[in-house]
């Protein structure tokens, strides 16, 4: 069911009064995000510094949708592709000093369970424990279980801040699982 032409013009009132620089939902593949990426990197915040820490949590944060999501693209075999491309929702909201990045992608228990005790592990480290923390987890290597992704202990050294988390039960006993992250304007 398309926009109608009103609901559009709404939907970007909407954006604009509140600041939402990028909205997407959809699959995450390297033409798209390619595309977004660019704008993200280069005038985002006006900010050299802001703009490269809200480049890499988005790189982060769109693998996390790539490879949690229950929702899945089927691969094009065509092109060599062997998985499928993970279904998610980025956005990004400006406030006066900082800004807002969210990640949103549908999951369940089994895939989403160790991501969990992995945030809830950085939340309580500090800086120079999430330093060490991040040296263990390369030690281990990508074939054990929790190791070598680092991906979530570098958005929280990145933006310096929380790693804000809500799972919300959606239908089929599936959870809709949504990431946000502040990223502060000055530094």
């Amino acid at each position: 069911m398309a926009l109608k032409i009103k609901e559009t013009h709404y939907l970007m009132n909407v954006m604009a009064v509140n600041k939402v620089h990028v909205l997407y939902t959809g699959p995450f593949d390297s033409d798209i995000l390619s595309i977004i990426a660019s704008s993200i990197q280069n005038s985002l915040s006006g900010n050299p510094v802001v703009d490269m820490k809200i480049f890499k949590i988005f790189i982060e944060l769109c693998q996390n949708i790539s490879y949690y999501s229950l929702e899945q693209e089927e691969p094009d075999i065509a092109s060599g592709e062997k998985h499928g491309t993970g279904i998610g929702t980025i956005a990004i909201q400006e406030y006066n000093d900082h800004f807002i990045f969210a990640t949103g992608n549908v999951t369940n228990h089994e895939l989403i369970s160790s991501v969990v005790e992995k945030c809830d592990k950085i939340n309580a480290l500090d800086r120079e424990q999430l330093r060490e923390y991040r040296r263990e987890q390369r030690k281990l290597g990508p074939g054990v279980r929790g190791g070598g992704n680092i991906g979530l202990i570098q958005v929280a050294l990145t933006s310096e801040n929380k790693i804000d988390y809500k799972l919300i039960p959606v239908a089929g006993g599936n959870l809709f699982y949504t990431i946000g992250i502040k990223i502060n304007k000055k530094y």
